[in-house]
């Protein structure tokens, strides 16, 4: 740096002035190793960065598919969304362009080929006497004739 500076100054050089200088330069410059580094570490960031976003896009996709899968098999009136999905070829499902179409399309068939997993709940057969009829006299009453000891 001396040679530079002492043809810059002329007879105003000093070694003093060339320390001042060089602090100075210091304080207020990067050199080129510190800038590059930063400049790598800057685009592997932003690489990172870029990675996040992609995955966060797909994992977006991935919830925003289901939701719309389980609100299908709702509406078709599905009784197990698991039994139901294990039979669906999803990665198909997910890659079709019109996802509404091809979903109903692929319930549609599968309630054709499998009616079981599909319909309403089913009511609970229906049991006569159970609970119709009604007690009289004491509560007790019941248990002492049961035991055969009348009344007391």
């Amino acid at each position: 740096m001396q040679e530079w500076l002492k043809e810059l100054l002329g007879e105003t050089y000093t070694p003093q002035l060339e320390e001042t200088l060089a602090a100075e330069l210091a304080r207020r410059f990067v050199n080129r190793e510190e800038l590059d580094a930063a400049r790598t570490q800057a685009a592997d960031w932003k690489k990172k960065a870029e990675q996040a976003q992609k995955t966060a896009e797909e994992q977006v996709a991935a919830v925003r598919f289901d939701a719309q899968l389980n609100a299908a098999i709702g509406k078709a009136g599905g009784r197990s969304e698991k039994a139901i999905r294990a039979l669906l070829d999803l990665d198909g499902l997910r890659a079709s362009g019109d996802r509404e179409t091809a979903i109903a399309a692929a319930l549609e068939q599968l309630e054709q080929e499998n009616g079981y997993l599909f319909g309403g709940a089913t009511p609970p057969p229906y049991a006569a006497g159970t609970g119709a009829a009604v007690q009289s006299g004491e509560p007790d009453e019941a248990l002492r004739r049961a035991f055969g000891l009348g009344r007391v």
